[in-house]
């Protein structure tokens, strides 16, 4: 417990180190599997932490609607599966906590005390009862119809409920009380009072005791940046991500903050709107393996989510046949593929016979540019086998994050755009 509350005070002294730009803020994100992370477990290897999160992620893929036209009225991805931890404190007398910062979650949500049912958290819950800025939500008020599958309570206050694909589930009050984070501006907090968030009393299911709870970055009316980017400046927020095994620095998290000015090889694409409005749908044209266009066979509009909490990229399965045949006809003339590769993943070679890897890309609507991405972003050393980090779906593709490190990626919601770019996330 000292370590993490150790982890915690260090974390926040990171942020206050972070650049702060225009009149937006910067924190860091941590991986939860870094040896930076308190829950850094020393007996699992690199293939290990990929393995495990390749699963999670095939487990969060599913959990996505396969039809988005409907409107959804429950978050329905994996709770706590996300990867990456973002620092931030609650209430009058600030409590420090951990949270998945998650841009396919929209409500944020804590684990409450006094519980009825919580699962085992390594940091002290938040007792509201020591916050006098905390206040309940009357279920007639707006800010309560904000939250979807919100209720009414005994007293008249507004309850949530969350329920995921894996029979997880959180349930709570809607209430408000300050968020702040170190700004670095000054070097001082900066708080935002009468943030929306669920205070969860009953909290049952796969829930890690590595985190809180979950910090919403979706695009969803309750979620942190729809609630205060006039505040700070810009409806948008980026971040910059490093692989979970550097331990040079920690990746950022920026909000407000105009980040892809002044920088050459920028590319944009719309936001499509469909339900549920929690996730980023973007439209990828093709996927360019050595200078060869590979297209879906139905419609790229919204085709594709965005995802900070899935690890491995996700194509559907016609696509991802493609794709996977025009890999293959590249490296062939170098190396035969293993019959039996690692489980989840399906195209592997032994490590150091591929001598050449295809040059991929991606073409999304909009841009003239293609996004280029590196050998990181596209395969992984799993033992003596490198394998192909894209997997196939029935559901709706993912760009999940290992294909997101070493790009600084904005999200613009008053301009309704997702833009690209190569960065040094060390320097960022």
């Amino acid at each position: 417990m000292r370590k993490i509350a150790l982890f915690v005070g260090i974390l926040f002294q990171l942020s206050i180190l972070s650049s702060a730009e225009s009149n937006g803020f910067s924190i860091d994100l941590i991986h939860i599997d870094s040896p930076l992370s308190p829950f850094y477990n020393s007996s699992m290897t690199q293939s290990d932490v990929l393995i495990n999160a390749a699963f999670d992620s095939i487990s969060r893929a599913e959990s996505f609607p396969l039809n988005t036209s409907l409107n959804r009225d429950e978050t329905i991805t994996i709770p706590n599966k996300g990867t990456y931890l973002m620092a931030f404190f609650i209430g009058t007398f600030p409590r420090g906590l951990l949270a998945v910062a998650d841009t396919g979650s929209d409500l944020t949500w804590i684990q409450c005390s006094p519980c009825t049912k919580c699962y085992k958290q390594r940091l002290p819950i938040f007792d509201p009862r020591n916050s006098y800025t905390f206040h309940l939500i009357p279920c007639g008020n707006s800010f309560c119809k904000k939250v979807r599958r919100n209720s009414c309570g005994f007293v008249g206050e507004c309850r949530y409920e969350v329920d995921y694909a894996s029979k997880s589930s959180t349930q709570g009050v809607v209430a408000t009380d300050t968020i702040s984070f170190n700004n670095s501006y000054d070097g001082r907090t900066i708080k935002y009072p009468n943030t929306i968030f669920g205070c969860g009393y009953n909290n049952t299911g796969v829930f890690k005791p590595t985190s809180a709870g979950i910090f919403g970055l979706g695009g969803g009316p309750s979620s942190f940046i729809s609630q205060h980017g006039a505040e700070f400046g810009k409806r948008k927020f980026s971040y910059c991500l490093l692989p979970f095994y550097y331990v040079q620095g920690s990746s950022k998290l920026k909000f407000g903050v105009d980040t892809q000015k002044n920088r050459t090889g920028v590319v944009t694409t719309p936001l499509v709107s469909l339900n549920p409005s929690t996730y980023y749908y973007l439209s990828l044209d093709s996927v360019s393996i050595n200078g060869k266009m590979v297209r879906p066979n139905e419609s790229t509009f919204g085709n594709i989510i965005i995802d900070s909490g899935a690890t491995v990229t996700f194509l559907k399965t016609s696509w991802y046949e493609k794709v996977e045949a025009a890999v293959l006809e590249v490296i062939g003339h170098q190396s035969v593929a293993v019959r039996y590769p690692i489980r989840p993943f399906r195209l592997c070679y032994k490590d150091g016979s591929i001598t050449n890897f295809p040059s991929i890309g991606l073409q999304f609507y909009g841009s003239f540019k293609e996004l280029k991405l590196s050998t990181l972003n596209t395969f992984v050393t799993l033992g003596n086998l490198t394998c192909f980090a894209i997997l196939p779906t029935e559901k709706i593709s993912i760009i999940g994050n290992l294909l997101q490190v070493f790009f600084n990626i904005e999200y613009d919601l008053e301009e309704r755009t997702v833009s690209f770019v190569k960065a040094n996330c060390l320097k960022e």
